[in-house]
């Protein structure tokens, strides 16, 4: 299923060369010139992933109170959650879906994801936090 989605979206985004990573069912979808979101193919579904951000050094508690809400009340998220690494230094975004969906669906899921990256992205920055 998600083999014929990402070709299929691919196709719309005009995309040239492939998407596939070296790990089978992996693909690196770019967001920007020095950014991209990982599609991973889970038992029943797939999950989308993408690390923002090092965590900021200053201003953390609003930082983090912000974060949190946004995952409380759906703020700027899609459906998605923000979290943090395995190292709690990192600022991921990440969704799982784990039903079957049509391609539409997938596509616009993949629409959302990218839009919430965009705005969590913006977000980073009125924190003061530089775009490496």
């Amino acid at each position: 299923m998600l083999d014929t989605f990402i070709q299929k979206l691919t196709k719309e985004l005009e995309i040239e060369g492939a998407l596939a990573t070296e790990v089978p069912g992996v693909y690196a979808l770019p967001v920007d010139k020095d950014l991209s979101m990982t599609i991973s193919e889970i038992p029943r579904g797939f999950s989308l992933n993408c690390i923002l951000i090092d965590c900021p050094t200053e201003q953390e508690e609003a930082f983090y109170t912000q974060t949190l809400f946004a995952n409380l009340f759906g703020q700027g998220t899609e459906g998605c959650v923000l979290g943090l690494d395995a190292e709690g230094k990192t600022l991921t975004l990440s969704r799982e879906v784990n039903y079957d969906i049509e391609y539409k669906d997938f596509r616009d899921m993949v629409e959302d994801f990218m839009n919430s990256i965009d705005f969590w992205r913006q977000e980073i920055l009125a924190y003061g936090i530089k775009l490496e």
